[in-house]
């Protein structure tokens, strides 16, 4: 059995749990049983059709979710058996192949439920944080979408490499909840924000600023930036436009930039893939990513999954719970 979609729409319409069919895996394959996976916003994004990379249909969701391998095909290391592994992509099924070369390991010590969410936010947070600017302890970043994943995961890597973060939200209930998971300032959106952004920055200009939301929020996040400092752009939440005024490429010489972690995968090594990836669960061990799920679904309650997740799961990430 798998989630899927023949049409793309609202998340909770098109998506449905049928039988799928699966064969023996072939040459260079692995048969993965899965247990855990999230629902991100990216798979949304795919169900709804606004996705930047279009899938052929019929497809099953799930661009992260943790499994077992129970087989292999020809070519593969059988020792692999057995393993826990991370899947890239078709994450919300109960069985299905993959190519060896696409999973990632799982080290002992880090269970499924928390191990599935670790593929996507935590890797996109430590690139955005080392890939654009050359951080020294002590600086500041701004970044907006403060509670989400990503958000939460740049928290938690920047207060462990001695990095400031100045994080604005839309609501006042998210402020000491992101205090007391590490942020330094936390700005509530409004009239005031940027004065009081600038404020609590006590005159520092941060080097880098993370969007994910876009329209007037990513405008608000470039408008605190030094002279010569880069905002990325990793997400449009907001689904609003970014919006920049002549003035911050003329006079300030801003660097605008955009993320895909699909792109970076694509483009790097195994080598630098698994160094990232070591990275991450280092961390992860060290509690730097703490689960915070929301709500946990049976496969067959895929549909009503993601509509908790379009609505906004309570506190925390909506899960899959796949296997037996």
């Amino acid at each position: 059995m798998a989630a899927r979609y023949h049409r793309t729409g609202p998340p909770a319409d098109v998506l449905g749990v049928e039988p799928v069919p699966i064969f023996a895996p072939g040459p260079g394959e692995v048969r993965v049983r899965m247990l855990w996976a999230p629902v991100n916003p990216a798979d949304l994004n795919m169900l709804e059709g606004k996705y930047g990379e279009a899938r052929p249909l019929p497809d099953v969701p799930g661009n992260e979710g943790s499994g077992e391998v129970i087989s292999v095909g020809e070519g593969v290391d059988a020792s692999i058996v057995g393993r826990l592994v991370l899947v890239d992509r078709e994450a919300w099924r109960e069985e299905g192949n993959w190519a060896a070369e696409a999973l990632v390991p799982v080290p002992a010590g880090l269970e499924a439920r928390q191990a599935c969410m670790l593929r996507v936010n935590p890797p996109t947070a430590w690139l955005l944080l080392h890939e654009f600017a050359q951080l020294q302890r002590g600086d500041w970043l701004v970044q907006n979408a403060a509670t989400s994943g990503v958000g939460r995961a740049v928290i938690g890597i920047a207060r462990r490499c001695g990095w400031k973060t100045l994080n604005l939200v839309r609501r006042e209930e998210a402020v000491a909840d992101l205090l007391s998971v590490g942020a330094d300032a936390v700005v509530v959106a409004g009239p005031d924000a940027a004065a009081e952004a600038e404020s609590l920055l006590g005159g520092a200009k941060p080097a880098l600023g993370l969007n994910a939301v876009g329209g007037v929020s990513g405008t608000r996040v470039a408008g605190l930036l030094a002279s010569g400092g880069t905002l990325v752009t990793y997400g449009a939440m907001g689904k609003e436009a970014l919006k920049i005024p002549n003035g911050f490429l003329i006079f300030r010489d801003i660097a605008f930039r955009g993320f895909w972690l699909t792109r970076w995968l694509r483009d790097h090594s195994m080598h630098e893939r698994t160094r990232l990836f070591d990275e991450i669960f280092r961390l992860a061990a060290e509690g730097c990513f703490p689960p915070r799920v929301g709500a946990e679904f049976p496969l067959v309650g895929a549909a009503e999954a993601v509509s908790l997740a379009v609505a906004g799961a309570p506190a925390g990430k909506v899960l899959l719970r796949l296997g037996a």
